[in-house]
Order: C-alpha cells, then sequence, then structure tokens
C-alpha cells in the first residue's frame, strides 16, 4: 500500500503528503492548512472560488485534529463550521452549472471534501486523532446550515 502511495505522489496524482508523526504537520504561512494540503488544493483544475471552498474545509478538518476534545462548546462550534464547509463546497461548486450537470459538479464537490479529509488523517496518528474527534461528536446532533456558509478569505 505505502509503494501504491508513493506511486500516485510520483504520478501527482497525490501529492506529496507529510507522513512526519506531528498531528498538525507544518504550515509555514500559519493559514491553517497544513503546507501539503495546500499544494493539493493549488492544484485542483477548479476556479478560485471552488479552492478558496476548498480551503475552508481544509482548515476545519486541520481544527479537527488539534481540538480540545473535552471541550464540548468548542466541538459543537466546530461541527457547525464543518457542516458550513461542505454546504460551502456545494453551492461554490454549483455556481453557474447548468441543470444537467449539477449531479456530476455535486459529486466532483463531495469528491474533493472526502479526498481532503482522507489525507488530512494520512497518518495513524492523524488517523487517531480524527476517530477520537468523531467519537467526541458522538450523540450530538447538528443541523445543515443555511444562508452565509461561505468564509471570506
Amino acid at each position: 500500500m505505502k509503494g501504491q502511495l508513493e506511486a500516485l505522489e510520483q504520478q501527482g496524482v497525490l501529492p506529496e503528503l507529510d507522513r512526519s508523526t506531528d498531528i498538525a504537520g507544518p504550515d509555514v504561512d500559519g493559514n491553517g492548512i497544513r503546507d501539503d494540503i495546500d499544494v493539493y488544493i493549488t492544484a485542483l483544475p477548479m476556479s478560485e472560488l471552488v479552492k478558496r471552498a476548498a480551503r475552508q474545509v481544509a482548515r476545519v478538518q486541520q481544527k479537527a485534529l488539534l481540538i480540545n476534545l473535552k471541550d464540548q462548546p468548542a466541538l459543537l462550534r466546530l461541527a457547525d463550521a464543518e457542516a458550513a464547509s461542505t454546504a460551502c463546497m456545494s453551492s461554490t461548486i454549483l455556481n453557474g452549472v447548468s441543470p444537467e450537470l449539477t449531479s456530476r459538479m455535486l459529486r466532483e464537490g463531495h469528491a474533493i471534501t472526502f479526498k481532503i479529509e482522507a489525507i488530512t488523517a494520512n497518518t495513524p496518528e492523524r488517523a487517531e486523532r480524527y476517530l477520537a474527534y468523531m467519537g467526541a461528536l458522538h450523540g450530538t446532533t447538528t443541523t445543515y446550515p443555511t444562508g452565509k456558509v461561505c468564509d471570506e478569505e
């Protein structure tokens, strides 16, 4: 599996991912997104608005790895932010899309969101931490947001 991932990285299908044991990983510019994920987003063959939505998703995913799991109000706020980032991606990727392309574009937006989630939790340490975050949310509910869902960069 490791060899397959390295081959995909070398082919440019996946970015070269940080595999350090550090949960946060490198974020040299301090924008709240791990540098390797920033590279992946920048390379997406999408509009700048979709990349902005992807960065919102990435920031939320990164916060999920670093949040205090005992701070229930913060966990609920982050769950709401996660729902907003998903809604932002969906609404942004559909902007100006004809009705016959809606389904395909929604799938593409979801694929980007899921890929960011997967590459954010790309080491055993990060995956364990993300699962702990999800476990800390167990039994909570959130609603799909309406209104303004996209952050301003």
